[in-house]
């Protein structure tokens, strides 16, 4: 950072807020000239209260330097971590800790969050604010997620380091039922014989760098402070042709809607990508637990906001595994054709407060992509009195309450389905009247509809008619004479349940589209914007799609919505089961045939 130091003159009141890739355009990357280096700086200046972006090369280049008037930078980690060191110290705190019988202010966990919700109107004067909502930890290594201190948070101002508010006003007792989950403490003690997975003569891919050949694909992972893992530059080898599919896929937000309305959960509405940098929170993964087999881990780095450079040891995992039957046919005379089906998978963990999120990229030897999120970890709580109406939270523990809650994910895909020129398509699935058209009464047919504006593209699923949405290159024919092309498939999603008109709703207006298709602009990076914290809503999606631009055979962006709606079981805890929710991209017309025929038995 020294170079960004020199060249802007910069003070530790300055914030290094994000430091990302600034990624050459497609048209750079098809130029011979060789590229720079260049990284995309987001700062916060404390005193003015102002964030500025900068682009810089790994010489010391500025390319570029300007204000963002009337943003709010994300919160950091050395901002999360200050802004607890002065509840900690704050007397107003103790005293309201102590009148519930704690003295030991380290015993309390306090996390802080954004206010996810309307900001108390006495502190809404454009100050940046976070809230910490607190639970006791009454032994060492007890899961404090047991013991929610209800009624009781400190609003601090991340900029003037000083608790700006105390709330105080529960007298719910702090629950007390334990829940322990580490080993040393339930015994964990059903057992399986081990399995191994071997692979005697290594693993099935080639790395060059940070760019990967396996089977017929080639890629290059990539890893971003704000989004986590990336995958780049997707080609498949069609006997011998190189077609390329994608150019850069990413998961670009991930919000989580809470649906209570007690005092304690309404504000936890967060934006984990976009205030937090969700790639800050990656974990260090360990060999035999969270990948299994023939491994290769690719190291990352982040930024903090003073400017230091942190490593991330082990942050992705690259394997193959087996993943059963590809395909299988038993002819009549009883001969069998089988073929066991294997994939290539990317993958990596964050942790953000109580939640593990798994992000998972798969390739498959028919030609598919798939992308599945694995959410796991521990719900978050709040104490009610036992058995009380709480419509909107499950008792998991006399007095312990787990809040309905959504998590909801958007997915960021530039496809160039055999070149950049490209068109969405919605396939719907109907039945005529019984009559000439179906006489017997179970005929059906599809309807294709040509998206050929932003503002018809933004669409919602719908089981009921087997909707789905193909990308298709129109200029490219395949055997037959259509368009080659892949299709989005839904898989396990939800809905926003947070009313549109809400502060929350405002702010994440891409949620109530499942389908959005834009025109391919590379400024336009994030759904709900590049500054969701604390914004007033309306940026991102919903702004862009306002000029209604074509998308018709030229360069456009799908963005995909999904997620869970989280009604928490007694069986979530203490800890949650993985729970699942993703997409699949599957080849539509792109092949002549299946590429799994070729797969060896």
């Amino acid at each position: 950072m020294a170079h960004a130091r020199a060249a802007w003159n910069l003070s530790e009141h300055h914030i290094f807020a994000m430091v990302q890739l600034h990624e050459p355009t497609k048209s750079e990357l098809a130029s011979d000239k060789r590229l720079d280096r260049t990284a995309r700086i987001t700062l916060w200046d404390r005193k003015k209260a102002l964030v500025t972006e900068g682009l810089i090369t790994t010489q010391g280049h500025v390319k570029d330097y300007r204000e963002i008037a009337g943003a709010k930078a994300p919160v950091t980690v050395i901002e999360s971590a200050i802004a607890l060191d002065v509840v900690r110290r704050d007397q107003s705190v103790k005293d309201a800790l102590a009148r519930r019988g704690i003295f030991d202010i380290m015993s309390v966990h306090m996390e802080t969050w954004p206010i996810g919700a309307q900001i108390p109107r006495y502190l809404d004067d454009g100050r940046r604010l976070i809230w910490t909502p607190m639970w006791h930890t009454p032994t060492p290594k007890a899961n404090f997620y047991a013991h929610p201190i209800n009624g009781l948070h400190a609003i601090v101002d991340l900029d003037a380091e000083e608790v700006v508010a105390l709330e105080d006003n529960d007298d719910v007792p702090i629950p007390q039922t334990p829940g322990p989950y580490r080993q040393s403490q339930t015994g964990a003690t059903i057992e399986l014989k081990e399995l191994m997975i071997h692979q005697p003569e290594g693993a099935s891919f080639q790395r060059q760098g940070w760019k990967f050949t396996w089977e017929r694909w080639s890629f290059r992972i990539g890893f971003d402070q704000r989004e986590g893992l990336l995958i780049h530059d997707v080609h498949f080898n069609d006997q011998g042709v190189s077609r390329k599919i994608a150019h850069r896929l990413s998961i670009a937000e991930l919000v989580i809607p809470y649906g209570d309305r007690a005092q304690g959960a309404y504000r936890k509405n967060a934006f984990d990508t976009g205030e937090y940098g969700l790639g800050n929170f990656t974990n260090s993964l360990t060999l035999g637990c969270d990948c299994l087999g023939e491994i290769l881990y690719l190291d990352t780095a982040v930024t903090e906001g003073d400017g230091t450079v942190r490593s991330i040891k082990n942050a992705i995992c690259v394997h193959e595994e087996d993943v059963g039957i590809l395909w299988k046919h038993v002819d009549a005379d009883g001969h069998v054709e089988v073929r066991r089906g294997r994939r290539f998978v990317a993958s990596s963990i964050v942790t953000i407060n109580n939640y593990e999120y798994g992000y998972f990229w798969y390739f498959y030897q028919d030609g598919s992509i798939e992308f599945e999120a694995k959410l796991t970890g521990i719900i978050l709580t709040l104490a009610d009195t036992p058995g009380a109406h709480h419509p909107s939270a499950t008792e998991i523990e006399p007095g312990l309450w787990a809040p309905y809650h959504q998590h909801i994910l958007c997915a960021r895909m530039d496809l160039d389905i055999d070149g950049p020129n490209n068109t969405v398509v919605e396939i719907e699935s109907f039945a005529h009247p019984m009559g000439e058209k179906n006489p017997y009464g179970g005929a059906y047919e599809t309807s294709e509809s040509v998206f050929k504006s932003e503002s018809m593209a933004q669409r919602l699923i719908n089981p009921i008619t087997s909707r789905f949405w193909k990308i298709i290159n129109p200029n490219k024919q395949n055997h037959v004479g259509h368009s080659v092309g892949y299709k989005l498939i839904p898989g396990h999603t939800t809905y926003p349940l947070a009313h549109p008109e809400s502060v929350l709703g405002k702010r994440a207006g891409f949620m109530y589209s499942h389908l959005w298709v834009t025109a391919n602009v590379d400024a336009e990076r994030y759904p709900a914007g590049d500054y969701p914290f604390q914004h007033e809503g309306g940026a991102g999606l919903p702004e862009w799609t306002k000029r209604d631009r074509p998308i018709e055979n030229t360069d456009v962006v799908m963005w995909y919505v999904f997620g869970t709606n989280h009604i928490p079981r007694t069986e979530d805890w203490p800890v949650m089961p993985v729970e699942r929710t993703g997409f699949h991209l599957k080849p539509s017309g792109f092949f002549r045939r299946t590429p799994a025929m070729d797969v060896a038995p």
